[in-house]
């Protein structure tokens, strides 16, 4: 049951007419996100690691989850009628019986791994993200090996373990195909987004997939982010740069704003990027430049394009020298 036939359903047996507002899509307060505009690290990890350690960007996809079941979800052995997210709180119910929030801990999912396989995943405890961040919840999570032992779901590069946030829908994988990198929105499954991955990150660089922001919805916004984040710049889910690669970043929106002086590079979209400014030779080995490439990438005769967000690199001719 989705959340207008339960708003219904809760209004003719438990008169809650609040329901409605309880439940609608959130809309950003327009100053959100734009007090600290980012400079950040690159990074290539599209979502964390997967259960054996191994890094996302290997081949080998068959231990890695990549997507999870909203059904069946279980609670203290009764498996729930109906299961579903708002934003990043997850509600469901089991006949009368409502749950949301903190009643959440102890529910066990269905992961699904790359080769087909299946993976119990469970949600260990919670809490809100820190300023400015607050409106969404971080989970802790566990998957139970074929051995019966728990163990954390999420997994810092220390193999320490880190927390997640679910997100609606699932995203490919793969690296260096048609498809690569992109998102398909599926009612029935989702994403829990390892910290650290350019999902995750997104998001909490206020491209809240599940959100407007002044009207303008972010779902797009958030994947534009991801190919940018992971320089996907061919749009096949191949990530060209090096964790550490520093980028300025800002949006048509305002959400992240234009806070360095460094030399443009490219403007994205939810395909990877539309264009590349042709002087920065930053990437000039990609397979795609000399197709991108484009003297007007980032002016004003170029906005046409479509662009949702666009980057700089520092240095001379986009050469990060550090300083």
């Amino acid at each position: 049951m989705r959340p207008s036939s339960l708003c219904f359903w809760l209004a003719a047996t438990l008169s809650l007419s609040a329901c409605a507002n309880s439940l609608a899509p959130e809309e950003l307060a327009p100053r959100s996100f734009t007090q600290a505009p980012l400079t950040v690290d690159n990074g290539k990890d599209l979502n964390g690691k997967d259960l054996n350690g191994k890094d996302l960007n290997g081949s080998d996809l068959s231990k890695f989850m990549v997507s999870v079941n909203f059904n069946p979800a279980k609670k203290g052995g009764a498996t729930l009628d109906d299961a579903w997210l708002e934003g990043t709180t997850f509600y469901g119910h089991k006949g009368s019986n409502i749950y949301l929030g903190e009643e959440f801990v102890g529910v066990e999912f269905q992961g699904n791994l790359g080769d087909g396989s299946t993976v119990p995943v469970r949600i260990t405890g919670m809490n809100p993200a820190p300023v400015p961040n607050e409106d969404v919840l971080l989970y802790s999570l566990e998957y139970r090996g074929t051995d019966g032992v728990w163990r954390p779901t999420c997994q810092d590069a220390a193999g320490s373990a880190i927390q997640a946030l679910p997100l609606e829908g699932v995203w490919d994988y793969r690296q260096g195909v048609a498809g690569g990198g992109s998102k398909t929105n599926d009612s029935q499954r989702f994403t829990f987004a390892c910290l650290g991955g350019a999902i995750a990150k997104c998001a909490l660089w206020g491209y809240r997939p599940w959100a407007s922001y002044n009207g303008t919805p972010l779902e797009a916004y958030h994947q534009a982010c991801t190919r940018m984040v992971r320089a996907d710049y061919c749009g096949t889910g191949q990530s060209y740069t090096k964790t550490g690669n520093r980028i300025n970043f800002y949006d048509e929106l305002g959400v992240q704003q234009d806070s360095a002086d460094w030399m443009f590079e490219a403007e994205w979209d939810v395909n990877g990027a539309r264009c590349i400014y042709a002087l920065n030779r930053t990437n000039a080995s990609l397979p795609c430049f000399d197709s991108r490439a484009d003297l007007l990438c980032g002016q004003q005769l170029s906005q046409s394009r479509g662009a949702l967000m666009r980057n700089e690199t520092p240095g001379t001719l986009g050469v990060d020298l550090g300083l």
